[in-house]
């Protein structure tokens, strides 16, 4: 069952496939996928048309915010991470990359996959260019786990596919590109099935994708996903005793089993939460930093100690500094971006 849709009704029950690959994965069935796309309406359907739960029934498609919505799906725990539209041209540059810092919190350790959506029957005129940020952003290496995904309601006929149009971007992603029919997988998990085994063709590669960033970001989570549960030990106790006095046997067992997932997944989102809006603080100091010069910044910083005169001779002393010390002035900002993102 989809995590955050208690509510929703399914869109159509499943059934399995017989066309459906062998999936490749061995141990943790976990499957984390960030979504990307130029159109948010395709976007949360391919996320709905996997979960085949009606997830973002009445969402606004130009929604500026990222989420994450989680399901059991072919016997996997399946994470989708859906970012803003990229076509929306009123999303501020800064409030992008603050999404973009959320969605690393939300795939933490790090995601399977990176998905490019597309309407095959409406390509923008630079695919490319549409997930330009999304390269920028998270640097090239990302595009070894990206997967072009031409999206689309209905059956699609070949003439219809407009796939030309997409080369380029297709080849930057290593030439993977897969059609999705949300109409064809509501009628069996052929095209679900097909997607995860491409994925699992990536992983067996590449593994999942990380960069210092998500590795930063996992372990602050799981810092504070300790401090979560240990303000909660009085909680939890408290309900313990409860399923105690309700239950016995077996049925306790799994009562108290059902509570304990409940609790680590509320800790673990709560803490994925707290983390994404501390980075997006810390986001907003790293800007400021790169038009004022970081050597400047960090001797400005420094010389705070000396009050408002040093502070200046701080910022002047430091620019210099960035300019001839380099790797120290980056351990030095990297140090100090750290202590704040972390101020409780």
């Amino acid at each position: 069952m989809a995590s955050n849709v208690g509510q929703d009704p399914p869109i159509k029950r499943r059934r399995q496939s017989m066309e459906e690959p062998p999936t490749m994965f061995i141990g943790d069935p976990s499957l984390r996928i960030m979504i990307f796309g130029s159109s948010g309406s395709h976007q949360f359907s391919l996320t709905e048309s996997i979960l085949q739960t009606a997830v973002f029934d009445g969402a606004d498609p130009n929604a500026t915010l990222t989420t994450k919505t989680s399901g059991h799906v072919l016997e996997r725990n399946v994470t989708l991470v859906n970012t803003p539209n990229l076509n929306n041209h009123s999303l501020a540059q800064e409030t992008l990359k603050k999404e973009f810092k959320k969605s690393i919190c939300f795939s933490c350790p790090g995601p399977h996959a990176v998905l490019f959506i597309l309407n095959p029957i409406d390509v923008p005129p630079d695919p490319y260019g549409v997930f330009r940020p999304v390269v920028q952003y998270f640097g090239e290496s990302i595009l070894n786990h990206a997967m072009v995904v031409l999206y689309n309601e209905g059956e699609l006929v070949d003439s219809e596919i407009e796939i030309e149009e997409v080369k380029e971007l297709i080849q930057k992603c290593g030439q993977r590109c897969f059609i999705f029919s949300g109409e064809k997988n509501n009628e069996e998990d052929s095209m679900t099935g097909q997607l995860f085994h491409k994925i699992d063709q990536i992983v067996s590669v590449h593994n999942i994708y990380s960069n210092p960033e998500f590795k930063d970001a996992d372990k602050r989570i799981n810092k504070e996903e300790k401090f979560l549960e240990k303000e909660r030990e009085k909680e939890v106790k408290k309900m313990l005793e409860t399923l105690k006095r309700k239950h016995s046997g077996e049925d306790y067992d799994r009562e108290v089993k059902l509570y304990q997932e409940k609790m680590r997944l509320e800790n673990r989102e709560r803490a994925e939460m707290l983390i994404a809006d501390r980075l997006g603080f810390t986001l907003r100091l790293v800007d400021y930093a790169a038009a004022i010069g970081k050597g400047a910044f960090v001797g400005a910083v420094l010389g705070t100690v000396m009050g408002p005169e040093g502070m200046a001779v701080g910022a002047t002393v430091g620019a210099a500094l960035g300019g001839v010390l380099g790797g120290a002035a980056g351990a030095a900002w990297n140090y100090f971006t750290g202590v704040f993102a972390d101020v409780r």
